[in-house]
C-alpha cells in the first residue's frame, strides 16, 4: 500500500480529522487533534494492518506555541508502509491518551517522553520515570533545560545511618515498578527480600529480589526486578537508566558532524550501524549522494561487524548456560573483526568512519585481503560452534522450549531484528526497504518455520545470519575492485571539504573549507528519518533541522530498547535459572537501550 493510498483512505474515514500533511524528504506526517488519536491508532491497526508501534517521541519547539510535536511512526509489514501521526500540545496543557491499550510496545517509548520531557499520557498503566531517578527534577529534553549532570546518589548505605544520630536522613520512598498478573496491572514496591503477595495477585506468597546492576548475566548495567515464587519467575521487570548518557541531549550542543563519535557509544558492538543510520539521516536531509565506493565499504564493514556482533550474542548465550568454551572461542575471532576496524579508522571500536557522503578516507592498502581471510576463517569456526552445542543434551533442555513467544506478542511489543525473525515474520531492512545498494546483493534471510519463537531458535537465525554475511561480503569485495580509483566522499562541497591539493590553487575551495570547519553543515528546516538493519533490529535516527548548524533534535531509535520491553512476557513462567539465558537471547547492549 502507498503512502498515498493510505493517505486517501485516512481523508475517507476521517474527513474533519486532518489539520495538516506535511510531505519532506519522501516521508510524510499527517497532523491530527488530540481528541482523534486513539481512533486514529486504532483505526490504523484493524483496518489497515498496522500492526507496529515503531517509535514515539517528541519534538520542543520553544518559544513557538503550540509548543510540543509528539511523533508517532507506524510501520505495516504487511503493506511495506510507513506512517508518522502529529499531535501538537501547547506548554500549559501537556496531556495526551495513551496508546498502550492498542500497542502494549508504547508502554516504555511513553515513559520515556514523560520522563525527558514531561509529556503526561492519559490511561498508561504506570507513568513514571524510566531513564532518570524518581528525585530528580525537570525534563532534560526541553529547550529550556540546560546542559548538566545530576548528581548521582547511592542509597544503599541508608540503613547504616541510624535516626537521630548526627546527619542522619531519612530513608528514601522505595522505587516502584509495574507488574501484570493475569491481566491485572499493579505495583511492586522494590523492598527486597520481603513477601510480595499483593503483587502475585495468588494465595501463595512468593518473594521479590534484585538481580544486577553489576550481575554479568545482565549483560551491562541492567537492574531487573524479580518476583519469585520458589524458583519460578512469577515477573521479571526491567529498571534501566544507569548507563544513560544523555546522547540525543548533548546532540544538540554539537555541530551535525562532532556529533558522530556520540553515536558509537550507544551500541558498542555495532559502531558503523550508529554511524551509518546518523549519516544517512542528514544525507536524506541535505539530498546527498554517495559514491559507489563509500557505499559497497560501509556495506564490507556493517556485514562484519554484524558477524563480529552476532559471534559475542552467541558466545555469551552459550557461556550463560554453561558452555564458556563457545565465549572463548568467539572472542577468538572478534579480534580478526577489531583487527580489520583498527585498518580502516584507527580504533578497534568507536570508529567514527563514516562521513556525511562517504568515508572519513579511502580504505587503505591490504582491507580486501583481511577482509577475504576473515570471511574464509569463519564458516569452519561456525561448525565448530555447532558441533559443540546443536546436539548437546543440556544446551538443547536449556535452550528448546524457554522463553517461548509469538509473533503477534513480538510485533504488539515492537520488536525487531533476529528476535522477530524467529517467531517466523520475514523482515529485514536489506530486503524490505534496501539502503546503501542492498538491492544489489543477492542473500537470504534467516525465517524461522516454527509457531513460537524461543532461546534455541533466536541461536539459529543468528548463525545463519552470519553465513549470509558472508555471501553479502563476498559480493561486495568483487564490487569494490570494480571501484578502485573511484572517489570515496561526494564531491558537494557543502558537505564534504575539499580535497587538499585544491587548497593550494583556489581560493573558493579555501573558503569552502574554513566554513565547514568552523560553522559546519546547514540542512535546511525539516526532519528525515532513516534507518538501517543492525545485529539488534530496526535502528532508526530522526534528525530535525531548525536551519542553523546544530540539530535541533536528533532522535535515536534503538533496537535494544525495544526488545527489552518483552522481558517480563517471556520470563514469566520460567524458572530462575533460565533467566540468564533468557536476557542472552535478547542481546540487548545497555548503551543502546539507555543512550
Amino acid at each position: 500500500m502507498s503512502t498515498e493510498t493510505t493517505l486517501q483512505k485516512l481523508r475517507e474515514r476521517f474527513p474533519n480529522a486532518i489539520q495538516n500533511i506535511y510531505p519532506f524528504r519522501g516521508e510524510t506526517t499527517v497532523t491530527l487533534p488530540r481528541e482523534s488519536l486513539l481512533q486514529v491508532a486504532r483505526w490504523l491497526y484493524t483496518d489497515l494492518h498496522f500492526e507496529m508501534l515503531l517509535d514515539l517521541t517528541a519534538l520542543d519547539w520553544l518559544p513557538r506555541e503550540p509548543r510540543f510535536d509528539i511523533l508517532y511512526y507506524f510501520l505495516s509489514m504487511q503493506n511495506n508502509a510507513r506512517l508518522r501521526l502529529r499531535v501538537q500540545l501547547a506548554s500549559n496543557d501537556t496531556n495526551i491518551p495513551s496508546l498502550t491499550t492498542i500497542y502494549p510496545g508504547a508502554n516504555f517509548y511513553e515513559r520515556e517522553v514523560f520522563d525527558l520531557f514531561g509529556i503526561t499520557f492519559n490511561g498508561h498503566p504506570f507513568l513514571h520515570r524510566l531513564l532518570l531517578p524518581d528525585y530528580v527534577t525537570g525534563h532534560p529534553l526541553r529547550k529550556d533545560h540546560p546542559l548538566g549532570y545530576e548528581p548521582v546518589e547511592f542509597t544503599h548505605t541508608y540503613a547504616e545511618i541510624q535516626p537521630g544520630k548526627p546527619n542522619a536522613v531519612a530513608p528514601p520512598k522505595p522505587r516502584r515498578l509495574i507488574g501484570s498478573v493475569g491481566g491485572a496491572v499493579t505495583e511492586l514496591p522494590l523492598t527486597l527480600g520481603e513477601p510480595a503477595t499483593p503483587w502475585s495477585g495468588g494465595q501463595s506468597e512468593t518473594l521479590l529480589i534484585n538481580m544486577g546492576p553489576h550481575h554479568p548475566s545482565t549483560h551491562g548495567v541492567l537492574r531487573v526486578a524479580l518476583e519469585v515464587d520458589g524458583e519460578k519467575i512469577v515477573n521479571a521487570m526491567p529498571d534501566i537508566g544507569y548507563l544513560h548518557t544523555g546522547i540525543e541531549k548533548n546532540a544538540e550542543y554539537k555541530t551535525y558532524l562532532k556529533a558522530i563519535p556520540l553515536f558509537d557509544r550507544m551500541d558498542y558492538f555495532a559502531t558503523f550501524f550508529n554511524d551509518l543510520a546518523y549519516c544517512l539521516a542528514v544525507e536524506k536531509l541535505m539530498e546527498v549522494d554517495v559514491p559507489e565506493r563509500a557505499q559497497v565499504a560501509r556495506v564490507i564493514l556493517c556485514e562484519v561487524q554484524r558477524i563480529q556482533s552476532h559471534l559475542i550474542a552467541v558466545g555469551s548465550q552459550a557461556m550463560d548456560i554453561g558452555a564458556v568454551t563457545v565465549m572463548t572461542y568467539a572472542f577468538r575471532e572478534r579480534e580478526a573483526a577489531l583487527d580489520i576496524f583498527e585498518m580502516v579508522a584507527g580504533a578497534r571500536m568507536m570508529t567514527s568512519y563514516f562521513r556525511f557522503g562517504g568515508l572519513a578516507q579511502d580504505l587503505p592498502l591490504g582491507f580486501s585481503d583481511a577482509v577475504r581471510a576473515f570471511i574464509q576463517m569463519i564458516p569452519p569456526r561456525l561448525k565448530e560452534y555447532e558441533d559443540l552445542l546443536n546436539k548437546n543434551p543440556i544446551w538443547l533442555m536449556r535452550t528448546r522450549g524457554i522463553a517461548e513467544y509469538t509473533a503477534e506478542q513480538a510485533l504488539a511489543h515492537s520488536v525487531t531484528g533476529p528476535m522477530l525473525r524467529a517467531t517466523g515474520v520475514n523482515w529485514d531492512l536489506r530486503k524490505a526497504s534496501p539502503y546503501s545498494g542492498y538491492e544489489q546483493y543477492d542473500f537470504e534471510v534467516p525465517v524461522s518455520t516454527r509457531a513460537k519463537a524461543d532461546v534455541l531458535e533466536c541461536y539459529y537465525i543468528r548463525m545463519e545470519e552470519m553465513r549470509q554475511s558472508i555471501r553479502i561480503v563476498e559480493q561486495a569485495l568483487a564490487k569494490l575492485e570494480k571501484t578502485r580509483g573511484q572517489p570515496y566522499v561526494t564531491s558537494n562541497r557543502k558537505v564534504a571539504p575539499p580535497p587538499k591539493q585544491e587548497l593550494q590553487s583556489s581560493m573558493e575551495a579555501v573558503i569552502h573549507h574554513f566554513k565547514l570547519w568552523t560553522e559546519g553543515i546547514t540542512p535546511p528546516v525539516g526532519y528525515a528519518y532513516a534507518s538501517v538493519e543492525s545485529p539488534r533490529g530496526e535502528l532508526g535516527f530522526l534528525v530535525s533541522s531548525d536551519g542553523t548548524p546544530k540539530p535541533h533534535r536528533v532522535r535515536v531509535r534503538t533496537p535494544s530498547f525495544a526488545n527489552l520491553q518483552t522481558l517480563p512476557m517471556i520470563s514469566k513462567g520460567y524458572y530462575l535459572a533460565d533467566l540468564v539465558g533468557i536476557i542472552a537471547m535478547t542481546d540487548i547492549i545497555l548503551g543502546d537501550v539507555d543512550r
